[in-house]
């Protein structure tokens, strides 16, 4: 937009570099250029302001392919305007004197221009194909069509107008045909993915069944360690019994042997010890026999000596006992009866410790007192 300010009666103009001003008076062109400032007067004077950098349009064509399918491709256009004054002829690019701005909108002009233009070529490639195809290959043959119509077309070159780039941005149909066909694909892919996942969901159950078995071999293993370590425990116990049996028996045997030695040394002091008492107590024995031999001799010479006078003693005593025993049973014999049974019976209780049992019979009684009334009667 180019900058107008007012200055009494006058108007001053001042452009931007990228935009180029045509200033008619009287129907002609009396100063152009980009990005002039100038004073002028507004009462005879007619202003077109035409854009020198380069411009976009966008549009959106809509057209059927060969099977009838609805296809929307839409294009970005890029152009510049070569020849300003030709282009300010063709389209009204009259800015106002008040406020700098374009009386009309001439670059939605030119983008409606452009618009139909490209209609022609992009229908012609769309509707002698089938939708498909469009879709999977149009964007660059569209492109391809496009930029090589566009710059060959003479009107254009007459207005002015040179294209700078052509992208065809999206080539698509509508939603529900497009969702249709994005099916397969879709499918295909939801397939690949379920096979992806049935793999990988196959390949974690053999790893799994992997860790599983190498889990089974790492305990078996450390059974088979453990049962190694057993055993071998069971060995180095026994070689311990072994060896310590070894040793008690070689320390018994160093005992026995020891024993053994202090034994013979023991035995033979008491053999030395015994000999000598033997021969010691044979010498008291002799010496003893010797004595006892003369005591004997002189008691036997003694014995001797005496019995030749204790001879004549003892048969002296043998006739008083003789004599004494004669008259006790002389006494006896003149003794009652029942004194006898009185002394005798006196005599066993004296010899009898403990009566325990004593049987008085009637005819013990009986004849005990038929002898003391006997006695009675004949007194």
């Amino acid at each position: 937009m180019a900058n107008v300010g007012r200055f009494g009666p006058l108007r001053h103009l001042r452009a931007e570099p990228n935009q180029f001003i045509l200033h008619y008076k009287g129907g002609k062109v009396v100063k152009s250029g980009a990005g002039i400032a100038y004073f002028f007067n507004p009462l005879s004077a007619a202003v077109a302001q035409v854009p020198v950098e380069d411009c976009e349009t966008t549009f959106l064509l809509n057209e059927r392919a060969s099977d009838f399918q609805e296809v929307a491709v839409q294009c970005t256009l890029a152009y510049r305007i070569a020849d300003h004054a030709r282009a300010a002829g063709r389209v009204n690019f009259t800015i106002s004197l008040e406020t700098g701005l374009w009386l009309e909108q001439p670059l939605d002009r030119l983008a409606a221009l452009w618009a139909q233009k490209a209609l022609e070529p992009v229908r012609k490639f769309v509707s002698g194909a089938p939708v498909v195809e469009v879709v999977q290959k149009g964007a660059e043959q569209i492109r391809a069509s496009l930029d090589a119509s566009l710059r060959s077309d003479a009107e254009l070159t007459a207005i002015g107008l040179e294209l700078v780039t052509v992208q065809v941005s999206r080539v698509a149909p509508t939603a529900e045909l497009e969702k249709a066909m994005q099916t397969p694909t879709r499918e295909a892919l939801q397939q690949k993915a379920d096979e992806a996942m049935f793999s990988r969901r196959a390949l974690a159950v053999e790893k799994e069944r992997a860790i599983k078995e190498n889990e089974l071999a790492t305990e078996l293993e450390l059974e088979k360690r453990r049962t190694q370590l057993i055993e071998q425990k069971g060995e180095n116990q026994l070689l311990e019994i072994q060896r310590v049996a070894t040793t008690e028996k070689a320390r018994v045997e160093a005992e026995v042997a020891r024993a053994t030695t202090i034994a013979r040394g023991d035995a033979e002091k008491a053999r030395i010890a015994a000999e000598g008492e033997a021969k010691r107590q044979l010498l008291l024995a002799d010496a003893e026999a010797e004595k006892n031999r003369i005591a004997a001799d002189a008691h036997a010479r003694d014995y001797l000596r005496r019995a030749s006078g204790e001879s004549e003693g003892r048969k002296l005593w043998d006739a008083v006992e003789q004599e004494r025993e004669a008259n006790r049973v002389a006494l006896w014999k003149e003794t009652p009866q029942r004194v006898a049974s009185a002394f005798a019976m006196q005599t066993a209780a004296t010899k009898i410790d403990k009566v325990n049992h004593l049987n008085v019979t009637p005819d013990l009684l009986r004849a005990l007192f038929e002898e003391m009334a006997t006695e009675r009667t004949s007194k």
